[in-house]
């Protein structure tokens, strides 16, 4: 794989191809690009990428990943600076299509790896890298439901405008029902840097703020709403806690643990989350509903990458793979959907005025769809293969008025 910096070279005027998909479906178009969107109409003259064959689809918004967990500490006990760390996660997800992240980062009384800490040295290694990095980099904050001592964090970094969206996790009575489980206890107390009967102190400390739990997140959700940020409810286990939720204002259903709930939240017009992993694998590793399942239903709208960042190129192409639905619709699952569901506008498909990000992808190997190149904001930021280039003028596919079809 070899890199692109369109920095040292002229900016993009836009691509051509004959399988771009738009809003009318996949077919040929040229898109021009213009302070990092697609054109309203192509520039006159210019470089543009002649794509060719290759699918040229909108850059995938992920929701929610955490797989960025394992470039920090690859072992147990075993952590990497942030900075470093990020700069191998953002060329990840580039390969891989991602053009938009929402990290899942912790806030849990459980401390260490998903303690305030570290959430601190994300923000901070965000922060410093944000010149370098290629793709658009958010915090999806994931509030642990118990952690009351840091609710006044969370509303802090909320207001300074730190996150992109909020979750509410509870995995505190879960953890409880393992608590004579060694072998869980030391994993879940080696991600917390401490023994396993330090974890089992912290666990039976937060359990005792039940009482106090359901005014406290309520206080988080309204806050987190004041401010315009979506809100999602996270492994919803039956439909009064969506209706729970829903009620507050979480339009998100983010990995619904049954199928009454994600059909409750589809009736009640919420989004619905599940894992792309879920598909690719065929299956769910905690029993939650089958995913493949749940689009055939109607009742996934968004598909993420939970904790392996491969999984939405390979979801989407998957279910058009099976006929589950056909590849532009499972591209909304990752792309526009989860655009929509996080509040951004601005992104998730290739039409005029939005964001230019899109990946082109060889499909020729069935099962096996490979990123070629991923553009953000009109620039090239990752290439494993030459893109010919030509002037924009010579282009000779339909212009960007078809895709607005």
């Amino acid at each position: 794989m070899h890199t692109t910096n369109q920095t040292q070279s002229p900016p993009l005027a836009g691509i051509t191809g004959r399988r771009v998909l738009g809003a009318g479906g996949i077919g040929p178009a040229t898109l021009g690009f213009l302070d990092g969107n697609v054109a309203q109409q192509a520039p006159a003259s210019g470089p543009c990428i002649d794509a060719g064959d290759l699918l040229v689809l909108p850059g995938i918004v992920d929701i929610h990943g955490d797989a960025f967990e394992r470039a920090v500490m690859p072992r147990p006990g075993v952590s990497f600076p942030y900075a470093g760390a990020l700069i191998d996660v953002d060329r990840q997800l580039l390969a891989h299509g991602i053009t938009t992240e929402f990290h899942g980062v912790t806030l849990s009384w459980e401390g260490g790896l998903r303690g305030e800490a570290y959430a601190l040295r994300m923000f901070e290694a965000l922060a410093q890298l944000q010149p370098v990095l290629g793709a658009a980099h958010k915090v999806h904050l994931r509030f642990e439901a118990y952690h009351l001592a840091g609710v006044e964090t969370a509303l802090s970094w909320m207001a300074d405008g730190r996150v992109g969206l909020l979750a509410i996790n509870d995995h505190l009575p879960t953890m409880a029902r393992r608590m004579a489980d060694d072998r869980k206890m030391l994993q879940y107390a080696e991600r917390a840097e401490c023994d396993a009967e330090t974890f089992r102190s912290r666990l039976r400390v937060a359990s005792r703020n039940a009482q106090e739990v359901p005014a406290a997140m309520s206080r988080l959700i309204a806050a987190a709403r004041a401010v315009g940020l979506p809100v999602a409810s996270h492994d919803d286990p039956d439909v009064a806690t969506r209706q729970h939720y829903h009620r507050q204002g979480c339009g998100i259903a983010e990995f619904p643990l049954t199928i009454e709930a994600a059909t409750l939240a589809r009736q009640l017009g919420d989004e619905t989350v599940f894992g792309a992993p879920n598909v690719v694998r065929g299956t769910s590793h905690t029993g939650a509903p089958n995913a493949t399942e749940m689009v055939a239903a109607g009742l996934c709208t968004v598909l993420a990458s939970d904790y392996y960042y491969p999984a939405p190129l390979q979801a989407a192409f998957k279910l058009a793979q099976l006929g589950v639905v056909d590849l532009a619709s499972a591209w909304h699952l990752v792309s526009r959907n989860p655009a929509r569901a996080a509040g951004l506008r601005d992104r998730g498909t290739l039409l005029p005025g939005l964001r230019a990000d899109a990946i082109l992808v060889d499909d020729r190997q069935p099962g096996l769809p490979r990123v070629c190149g991923t553009i953000v904001r009109g620039e090239l930021k990752q290439a494993t293969t030459a893109l010919p280039l030509i002037d924009i003028a010579d282009a000779d596919y339909a212009d960007a008025g078809s895709l607005a079809a």
